[in-house]
């Protein structure tokens, strides 16, 4: 500002601004005109009118000196045809003056001829203007603003010559001066005029002001109702009340400029987006993440994604109708507000219409019955008339999972007629038919991962993960309610040359036939599983040794019954070799679930080497010495002492061998054996030892100065227990700042657990190390059900696969589907899939193949009691950033 008058940019501000800002308006301009056209019109009236008055006075005595001049010519004609004397002479001038209009004066000038015949007169000499006249033998003129001038030659004819006898005809004998004087006369006239004048200037002064002030008033008028107009536009679609037509300004060119404004805003509507609409665009790209709580709660993703939409844009509804592989079709109708009975029905039967129509053609064109789940909503308006809403739809259409959706926006009629909110419309359903078909795909791939995670893809029986995970159940359960149980080991006689001589698609069915007799035959609540290759396995709850021998013995006798096709029509008559052990022999027998197995197991190859087709049971003596050897080794286990346990590190590769990080191991020396953790993590859990050995672990690496300096990740395995524990993730975090590692560098494994209780114990502990900046892992990932929780629950970094499973994939397209499935949902989560005991070239290859790239095993590096050296270059490109 300078001196508090003028703005940054020059404009003079306050009392001074206020006057220069109504100087620029249209009013101002509008006054100023009229007040100076009025004063220019009096002004030129005055002039016009004094220059015509003067001039009409001047030709008027122009005229008068005329007719005086030729009144005095004709008088002296006549006196001097007469002949006069000099007396008379004088005398007759004398009385021209008198007689004359006041103030005028004549003058007669002799001329030479004159002069020398009768002599000279005392008068005064010719002046110039009377020279010319003599001169040029014409009448001179001349009119001022105080004096007219008429000057008229005498000049002398044939009748002249009769007493001027030294003249000749046509010679100028004298000048007849007339002056009549009219300056007074013309100021009476303007002080006349400018009088009058004065009384009639007001009525164009005040006319110039009445135009001026209705134009001001018209114009006024327009500009606060386009003003009015203006300030109610904050959105695009608020340009719609910006209206004109029919608006009249009282000026037909202020009128075609109004009209011309309602078509600019009507193109306006068509191309211009919304600041607001704009960012709800760029919004609603983020919603494109699919997070594990997407993944784990779809339908609250659309709520909140509905509810966001009603921010900027009115949207009643949302549905959702999906159909994958040979499941019936599922339709999710989400209201913003609540609905009334009336409506939602009407509205149930338009789209099970149009779903019906879109996705029947993808269904085989099979019609089937479609019932809308209504979720109706709280917040928003209320909708009460059916007839007042358009439905939006989108289709998609996947081969890999097969499936077809729709989905649909219940909007308000006509607000797609917008080109900006049907493209709106058009984001929001291409965002929904995305997300929603996506996550309904992962989960399907989770629904199955779940599924054979635990089942055998052939048969649909349990897998050997979970035939162990239910036997070691099964045993705590017996011990807990202190009864016995018995577990057969099934296996399939002659199978090889079943499948060498009909080919693998036979023995597959012939597989699956077992499969079923096997469920049929067992008791309810008997769990059977195919433990691998032509072997079953069965646990039978609750059973003593005579339970268990009758039902083994029934089931073998209806396999012996059993009598299947061969594609060639020979019957095969199936045979099974069945061991069977009770166990536990009493509550306190500390036998393990690998102890029991191994004696059913036995006893299976005792019933093959007496001749096959046959039941063979392992006696009491023989579990009870196993259970004793058992127990032995785990007493000498559970003596270790947890502050003796050291670490070693095993480098985590990429497939070129360049080292990214690293994972800890723990060891225990028993007796002259080092022991590693899996084989003593067990003992020492029952008696609540593990915490106090991850801290050793955590305490030896963390504060080993063999790590300063180490630039890459280091993998700590922790059991579930220890991170429950109330004060380990306060250790484990400040054990973490204490080092000179950042926590982005601590990943902490999580190892599947068969208790899937124990999954949202583990919720808090995990959070708050996520939100500490460390990593999570799941270590043998796909190894029993809690993957796909942990993967649903958590924010994972890292999944450990073990390579024997990911190179199996050839053994049958389930597995296949099953590996390729796990995959499909670590890459969406944007998980890292590291590949574990990797020990052959071939099993480098058909990682990299899956592309996976960092791996951990032996064929890298065997274990060493120091970390591994890892290089600034490739340490951040070791997974998730």
């Amino acid at each position: 500002m300078k001196n508090g008058t003028e703005s940054p940019r020059g404009k003079p501000t306050g009392p001074l601004g206020r006057v220069f800002g109504w100087l620029r308006s249209l009013r101002a301009l509008m006054l100023i005109v009229a007040l100076v056209v009025s004063v220019l019109v009096t002004a030129a009236v005055y002039l016009v009118t004094e220059s015509v008055f003067t001039q009409a006075v001047q030709r008027a005595s122009v005229q008068n000196a005329r007719v005086l001049a030729d009144g005095t010519f004709n008088a002296m004609y006549q006196i001097m045809r007469q002949g006069w004397t000099r007396d008379q002479l004088n005398e007759f001038l004398d009385s021209l003056n008198q007689r004359a209009d006041p103030g005028a004066v004549i003058n007669v000038y002799r001329g030479s001829r004159v002069n020398e015949l009768f002599g000279r007169l005392e008068q005064p000499a010719p002046d110039p203007t009377a020279m010319a006249a003599f001169e040029t033998r014409r009448t001179h003129v001349e009119a001022g603003d105080q004096m007219v001038r008429y000057d008229r030659p005498l000049v002398a004819n044939a009748e002249c010559l009769q007493c001027h006898v030294n003249a000749d005809a046509g010679d100028v004998l004298g000048v007849l001066s007339i002056r009549q004087p009219v300056g007074p006369m013309i100021e009476q006239a303007h002080d006349e005029l400018v009088d009058r004048l004065m009384l009639i200037v007001p009525a164009p002064l005040l006319a110039a002001l009445l135009i001026a002030g209705l134009l001001s008033w018209r114009l006024g008028r327009s500009v606060k109702r386009l003003n009015r107009s203006v300030e109610q536009v904050n959105r695009v679609e608020d340009l719609a009340d910006l209206r004109f037509a029919g608006a009249s300004t009282g000026f037909t060119e202020f009128d075609e400029v109004l009209s011309r404004v309602d078509a600019l805003t009507d193109k306006v509507r068509h191309v211009a987006i919304d600041r607001n609409l704009l960012e709800f665009e760029i919004g609603l790209l983020e919603h494109f993440v699919i997070t594990s709580d997407v993944v784990r709660d779809w339908r609250r993703y659309v709520r909140d994604l509905l509810e966001e939409i009603n921010r900027q844009f009115s949207v009643h509804g949302v549905f959702t109708a999906f159909s994958i592989a040979d499941r019936p079709i599922g339709v999710d109708v989400f209201w913003h507000g609540p609905v009334d009975e009336v409506v939602a029905a009407r509205l149930d039967q338009e789209i099970s219409r149009q779903v019906g129509e879109g996705l029947g053609d993808g269904l085989g064109g099979q019609t089937h019955e479609v019932t809308p789940r209504q979720h109706p909503g709280k917040d928003g308006v209320p909708v009460t008339d059916a007839g007042r809403l358009d439905l939006h739809t989108k289709i998609l259409s996947m081969d890999l999972p097969p499936m077809r959706g729709m989905v649909g926006l219940i909007v308000p009629m006509g607000e797609a007629r917008v080109p900006v909110k049907k493209l709106v419309i058009e984001s929001i359903l291409s965002t929904l038919i995305n997300v929603v078909g996506s996550v309904r795909a992962i989960e399907r791939h989770t629904e199955d991962l779940e599924y054979f995670a635990t089942r055998d893809p052939l048969t649909r029986l349990y897998n050997q993960r979970m035939f162990w995970s239910l036997l070691d159940y099964e045993i705590g359960r017996a011990r807990r309610h202190e009864y016995r149980f018995g577990l057969m080991v099934i296996d399939l006689d002659d199978f090889k040359r079943v499948n060498d001589r009909y080919g693998h698609g036979f023995g597959d069915d012939y597989l699956r036939r077992v499969a079923d007799l096997l469920a049929d035959g067992l008791r309810d609540g008997d769990i059977v599983a195919r433990y691998g290759g032509d072997e079953f396995v069965a646990i039978l709850p609750d059973a003593d040794d005579d339970i268990a021998d009758q039902v083994a013995g029934r089931l073998l006798a209806r396999a012996q019954q059993t009598v299947i096709a061969a594609p060639d029509g020979e019957s095969l008559r199936l045979s099974l070799s069945i061991g069977l052990a009770v166990g536990p022999v009493d509550a306190a027998d500390p036998a393990s679930a690998q102890a029991l197995f191994s004696l059913a197991d036995q006893a299976m190859y005792r019933a093959k080497a007496a001749g096959k087709n046959r039941l063979a049971v392992a006696n009491r003596d023989e579990v009870r010495a196993v259970e004793q050897v058992e127990g032995a080794s785990a007493e000498a286990i559970t003596a270790i002492d947890p502050d003796t346990v050291s670490v070693v590190y095993q480098s985590i590769r990429q497939a070129n061998g360049e080292v990214i990080g690293a994972e800890v191991f723990a060891r225990a020396r028993v007796g002259e054996r080092l022991v590693p953790a899996a084989d003593f993590v067990r003992a020492l859990g029952r008696d609540q030892l593990i915490d106090r050995v991850d801290r050793r672990v955590v305490e030896r690496v963390l504060g080993d100065p063999a790590i300063r300096g180490f630039a890459g990740r280091l993998f700590f395995n922790i059991a579930p227990t220890s991170l429950m524990e109330a004060r380990f993730v306060d250790f484990l975090l400040t054990a973490v700042e204490r080092s000179t590692l950042a926590p982005g560098q601590v990943v902490i494994e999580i190892s599947e657990s068969p208790l899937a209780g124990e999954i949202g114990a583990l919720a808090g502990p995990l959070g708050d190390l996520r939100a500490a900046g460390l990593r999570l892992a799941i270590d043998h990932a796909g190894s029993g059900r809690e993957t796909l929780s942990y993967l649903r629950r958590f924010e994972v970094d890292y999944v450990k696969i073990e390579a024997d499973w990911l190179c199996d994939r050839k053994v049958s397209r389930r597995d296949r589907a099953f590996i390729d499935g796990l995959l499909t949902i670590a890459e969406t989560l944007g998980v890292t899939v590291i590949a574990h005991n990797v020990e052959t070239d071939a099993q480098v290859e058909l990682i990299r193949g899956l592309a996976i790239d960092l791996m951990q095993g032996y064929r890298f590096a065997r274990e060493s009691s120091t970390p591994p050296v890892v290089p600034a270059a490739v340490s951040d490109r070791g997974g998730p950033a």
